[in-house]
C-alpha cells in the first residue's frame, strides 16, 4: 500500500481553499497539516513534503510569502534560492576605482536576499492575496 503524490494544480486549489479559509498562516508546518488534511479528503494516504508545497506557494500569485531568516556562517554565494529553487540574481554596484562588486543576491520570484553573511531561511509566513 503507497501513498498518492497530487499533481501540482490540485495541490494550487487546495492551497487557495486553505488560505482563502485562513488568510494567514504562520508556519510551513501547519500549512503542510491543513493541505494534507484537505488532500486527504479527496483519496487517501496523499503525500507532500514541505519543500515541495513551499516551491508551489512561492510560484503562486495569490500568495505573499514572508521569509525571516537567521544569519549563518559566511561561506561560497549559493546559486539557487533555497525558497523556491530560482536561480538568485546578482546585485552590483561599481567602486569609486572603476571595478565592480557583489553587493548581494536576490530572487526575483520570492524576495529572498543574501549578502555577504548568508541568511538561512527559519520561518516562513504565508498571506492569501486575492
Amino acid at each position: 500500500m503507497g501513498y498518492w503524490i497530487p499533481s501540482d494544480r490540485q495541490v494550487k486549489q487546495i492551497l487557495k481553499r486553505v488560505l482563502n479559509k485562513n488568510k494567514v498562516i504562520s508556519s510551513q508546518k501547519l500549512l503542510r497539516d491543513l493541505v494534507l488534511r484537505e488532500l486527504e479528503r479527496i483519496k487517501p494516504n496523499a503525500g507532500l513534503s514541505k519543500e515541495r508545497l513551499r516551491r508551489i506557494a512561492a510560484n503562486s500569485v495569490f500568495i505573499s510569502l514572508e521569509i525571516h531568516a537567521r544569519e549563518g556562517k559566511t561561506r561560497k554565494f549559493q546559486t539557487n534560492c533555497p525558497v523556491c529553487n530560482t536561480t538568485l540574481k546578482r546585485i552590483r554596484n561599481q567602486t569609486i576605482w572603476g571595478g565592480v562588486v557583489t553587493l548581494e543576491f536576490r530572487c526575483p520570484l520570492c524576495g529572498y536576499w543574501t549578502g555577504k553573511k548568508r541568511r538561512i531561511p527559519s520561518r516562513y509566513i504565508f498571506h492569501y492575496t486575492p
